[in-house]
């Protein structure tokens, strides 16, 4: 009886290498006409050979083989820029402030009221009249604690006054980012992805508000000569400087689509880009990938 067992056995074990199905590792390759072009030009690059699958990763943030498991930055400088105009006939130029804290427990009026909150307006320019203005880069490593999430928020403040008019803010960009030791800027958030909540603090007339699907500005109205005071923020999403999601590639072929002879890719910014091709055979039983890279140089 027992040999009978282990002759089925060994049988069985046969029987489940024979179904094992197999790939061969990819007889793949690339080639590229030359490592150097301008931005705008048309980069193609050329295959031999087979491949099951093939995901493109162009070198650009977001889309670089070698962060493709990265979660968190190291040695970033935080970043923030906002570019503002002022109009209505304002002349309270000093209404606008930039805040920013790491210790908003709660997205309500209350919250925002408890929070430690650091005025930033002297790190960048502001607008003193209708003349859009950007602010410039302001840096604010010393703010941000990787520990917790970060706020930025716009604070007005229109006080009552028989010779000055509060007036109106327009916001026409925000970003925050990264910039990291290499050069490159990792987006973080800009003015249509922050998800700004608006409170009324005094003065519920008065209110910040959006135009456009996506965002195109932030607009608050406060008044003219005598307009009632008001107190009105703009606050962010929690922002995180050094979490960030892996690269991904963009896959241009797999298994069930036709093979391609080529593909072709346009830079439309300067600097110095590692290419990189995975391509892979797979079965339910076997991964065989190879990586393929070239760097390029792209000038203005």
């Amino acid at each position: 009886m027992k040999r009978y067992l282990s002759l089925l056995l060994f049988a069985i074990s046969l029987a489940s290498c024979e179904d094992l199905i197999e790939v061969d590792s990819p007889d793949f390759d690339v080639q590229v006409e030359k490592l150097t072009y301008q931005v705008g030009d048309t980069v193609r690059f050329r295959f031999s050979g087979n491949a099951g699958n093939i995901t493109f990763y162009s070198g650009l943030p977001g889309s670089d083989y070698n962060f493709r498991h990265r979660t968190a930055l190291e040695g970033g400088i935080p970043q923030i820029d906002v570019t503002t105009q002022y109009g209505g006939g304002g002349t309270q130029i000093h209404s606008l402030r930039l805040m920013v804290s790491n210790d908003v427990t709660t997205m309500s009026k209350e919250g925002i009221l408890a929070a430690t909150w650091t005025d930033i307006t002297d790190r960048g320019a502001i607008a003193p009249n209708t003349t859009v203005t950007p602010s410039g880069i302001m840096d604010v490593s010393d703010l941000v604690n990787p520990e917790k999430p970060f706020f930025f928020a716009f604070k007005f403040v229109g006080q009552t006054d028989p010779d000055k008019a509060a007036g109106n803010w327009i916001v026409h960009a925000f970003n925050a980012k990264t910039l990291v030791p290499d050069g490159l800027a990792i987006p973080v958030a800009n003015l249509q992805n922050a998800g700004w909540q608006p409170f009324s603090i005094l003065n519920d007339a008065n209110a910040w508000y959006s135009r456009g699907t996506p965002i195109v500005d932030l607009v608050i109205i406060g008044g003219g000569k005598n307009a009632p005071e008001s107190e009105d923020w703009y606050v962010t999403k929690p922002l995180f400087f050094t979490k960030v999601s892996p690269d991904t590639g963009t896959p241009i072929q797999n298994i069930g689509s036709n093979a391609l002879d080529a593909y072709q890719f346009i830079y439309n910014q300067a600097g110095t880009f590692t290419v990189t091709f995975l391509v892979s055979n797979n079965s339910v039983d076997q991964h065989k990938e190879k990586v393929i890279q070239f760097e390029l140089t792209v000038t203005e």
